[in-house]
């Protein structure tokens, strides 16, 4: 073992090298070595951030083993799989081989998802032939210029500025924005009931898990070194929003919340958090639709720059 395959196990405890367990925040410098070996990764789904937001609803699980990260998901579509494997490029071989054994050994058939094309490229290079990779348009991530979420601005656009336009002509002399703190974590999830209720089946176990993973975020947000933003009308919390930065140019939204019933309130909230947040930054990374057509035309009607493909993988 080298001295740097070493030091990314060393704090690691050895019930740990052997099983799998639920991700905690305790756990956030042992597998934060681990994903910062890739640190130009701009899929969603591998920041640490986003594996313990969303970690006990989708029964996140993750071990080190044979120097490398395996995180295990049991309820990602109708069968268990992993997501990307993490070890240092010299031993990615050797840690894909570790992840095709250690489904073998919980007797299930292997298989992998939500890759990006950079990691398909890299496994391929690693293991040519040896796995069969399949295209999974519902886990890509929409991904938008930043000054194009500001501005607005364009003909594609139009719609999303008339939204804006009737919300300020409601509310243009009564709202505010200001900077999410710890203090307002209860006015957050007043937000997210108020949400929740305008659904048409609010106690649908989806929806449970979804208003369990933003608790988790809000009361997360500043161990996790989320940077969130609210808007006050009247005075009172109706809409927040929480992101992170992920690479050098990108952010990356991990909830946004509104009254549903304020017209225009959501593309304020998106608005303004990009203007204040993330102003400096080339892109927003808004993950995935999840196959869902409501989520799905909410994404596509902001016109995103690009897509951040994503594959799934099985042995060959």
């Amino acid at each position: 073992m080298s001295r740097t395959q070493a030091a990314l196990t060393e704090d690691v405890p050895e019930s740990i090298l052997s099983g799998y367990r639920l991700i905690e925040l305790s756990d956030r410098p042992a597998l934060t070595q681990y994903l910062s070996l890739y640190p130009d990764n701009e899929g969603s789904e591998c920041t640490f951030s986003n594996l313990y937001i969303w970690g006990q609803a989708e029964h996140i699980e993750w071990k080190i083993e044979g120097d490398c990260l395996l995180l295990h998901v049991r309820e990602r579509g109708d069968k268990p799989c992993l997501l990307m494997v993490f070890a240092e490029p010299a031993r990615m071989k050797a840690a894909l081989e570790v992840a095709v054994e250690s489904m073998r050994m919980r007797g299930e058939a292997f298989q992998m998802r939500s890759l990006p094309s950079w990691y398909v490229d890299l496994m391929q290079s690693c293991a040519p032939g040896r796995f069969a990779f399949e295209r999974e348009p519902h886990h890509d991530d929409y991904v938008y210029c930043a000054a194009d979420l500001i501005s607005l601005s364009g003909k594609k656009l139009h719609g999303k500025r008339n939204h804006i336009n009737k919300f300020l002509s409601n509310y243009g002399d009564r709202f505010t924005y200001e900077r999410y703190t710890p203090e307002l974590q209860d006015a957050c999830l007043n937000v997210h009931r108020r949400w929740q209720n305008a659904q048409p089946i609010p106690d649908a176990p989806a929806l449970r898990e979804e208003a369990n993973s933003v608790r988790r975020a809000l009361e997360g947000a500043e161990a996790l070194g989320l940077v969130g933003g609210v808007i006050r009308i009247d005075g009172e919390v109706m809409a927040f929003s929480l992101g992170e930065r992920i690479t050098g140019d990108m952010a990356l939204i991990h909830v946004e919340k509104a009254a549903p019933e304020i017209p225009g309130l959501f593309a304020m909230i998106n608005r303004e958090l990009a203007a204040h947040e993330f102003a400096d930054l080339k892109w927003i990374n808004r993950e995935e639709d999840m196959g869902e057509e409501g989520l799905r035309q909410a994404k596509r009607s902001y016109q995103p720059a690009r897509m951040i493909e994503k594959y799934g993988a099985t042995l060959a």
